[in-house]
């Protein structure tokens, strides 16, 4: 079976480059050839440009511990495909992943690599009886095929500028892809205010709900009087917090335990400290928005392993970064879309040094004696991932 699973996954791989068409539209004719298994429960799109990820587990958390079962599909993976899909936590395991497969092909053979992950997901949630399904939407959100479900409650963390050549140049266009998802009838959690957003909101006949104010004091959170932590790292987490919670209690009630509702959080390489001694942090930070935010939180004259994809504007990435770090550790990722080091060196201008490996270009950060983090790309943290095991 295992062989078997590893031929599959090479084949979805294969199918990464695979976007000639909008994926929306095979999404929903590979659904409704498997009986429309997504209508079998309540689904959360949860889109917007940065904090997706991070509000999606929290999310996902919060309805865990009101003892509901609740569906996960995120993206991009750091090590398996499998991490994108789980339930209550767990991922998909490798027999059912290829069990569906098999059905999936059998009916719609040839989705790409994300319109598969996607059914995939929704599928394995109706068959595992899911009450919820909290889905972290791709690159934008009208055309996505997370898209292709008649949900009733969605999430937009914010906008920034990120995937310009598919979404717009401006925060205003961006925001109109991202408004796709906005449900009929139903609820939007969002603290965002773009005309776009507001008049399909409207057209749709669908309430904007605003966050939930959280004070912040270090580490501590306090809520409803309530103080409480939670495992992740980074100040930038407040306005996920804030979002996720609104919108567990827009579904259900009010949150009585924060503590132990958050408790559990894990969500690795978002500021993620890997070692204390030298501190090293993994950071999945991968546009000049998120980096922004995140900056406060990385150490003083740190050292930084670098890479991104083409699609970025890594001039700015690099211009934000400099203004903490003391030196570059320029290197790549396997991804395809992974750019050149030597490109990105064009934009440096304190010192650096061209290390292909991502590893190696660890292990030479590490010798200098300073902070390191590594940051610009999920797909980076991957390779290191993989190679670390």
């Amino acid at each position: 079976m295992t062989t078997k699973y590893r031929e599959i996954v090479k084949d979805l791989e294969s199918r990464k480059n695979n976007k000639s068409d909008p994926t929306l539209e095979k999404t929903r004719n590979a659904l409704k050839e498997l009986g429309n298994p997504q209508n079998s429960y309540k689904t959360v799109l949860v889109g917007g440009t940065n904090g997706k990820g991070s509000t999606v587990e929290m999310i996902s958390e919060g309805l865990q511990s009101k003892e509901f079962r609740v569906g996960t599909f995120t993206s991009p993976h750091l090590v398996s495909c499998r991490e994108r899909t789980r339930v209550n936590q767990k991922k998909i395991s490798k027999d059912c992943f290829v069990k569906l497969f098999k059905e999936i092909e059998r009916f719609s053979p040839g989705l790409s690599f994300f319109e598969f992950t996607t059914v995939l997901s929704y599928l394995y949630f109706d068959r595992k009886n899911v009450d919820y399904a909290v889905v972290e939407v791709g690159m934008g959100g009208r055309l996505d095929a997370t898209n292709a479900v008649d949900n009733k409650y969605a999430v937009i963390t914010n906008i920034g500028k990120d995937h310009s050549a598919y979404l717009g140049e401006t925060r205003e266009e961006i925001a109109r892809e991202k408004a796709g998802i906005i449900p009929k009838n139903g609820k939007l959690v969002t603290r965002e205010n773009y005309s776009s957003i507001i008049k399909l909101a409207e057209d749709r006949n669908t309430e904007i709900v605003k966050p939930v104010k959280i004070e912040q004091k270090g580490s501590e959170y306090y809520y409803d009087e309530k103080k409480f932590t939670i495992p992740l790292e980074g100040g930038f987490q407040k306005e996920n917090l804030e979002t996720a919670v609104k919108t567990i209690e827009m579904l259900e009630e009010k949150i009585e335990k924060p503590s132990e509702a958050f408790g559990n959080l894990y969500w690795p390489g978002r500021m993620e400290k890997i070692s204390e001694n030298p501190l090293y942090i993994q950071d999945g930070a991968h546009n000049p928005d998120a980096l922004k935010k995140v900056i406060p939180d990385y150490p003083e004259d740190f050292v930084c392993v670098f890479n991104a994809v083409k699609s970025k504007n890594t001039r700015k990435m690099i211009e934000i970064i400099e203004s903490k770090s003391s030196k570059l550790y320029l290197t790549r990722s396997t991804v395809f879309t992974a750019e050149k080091p030597e490109k990105i060196a064009e934009h440096a201008s304190i010192p650096f040094e061209v290390i292909e490996s991502p590893s190696e270009a660890v292990k030479k950060a590490k010798n200098d004696g300073k902070p390191v983090v590594v940051t610009g790309s999920l797909y980076l943290l991957g390779d290191l991932k993989k190679t670390s095991k």
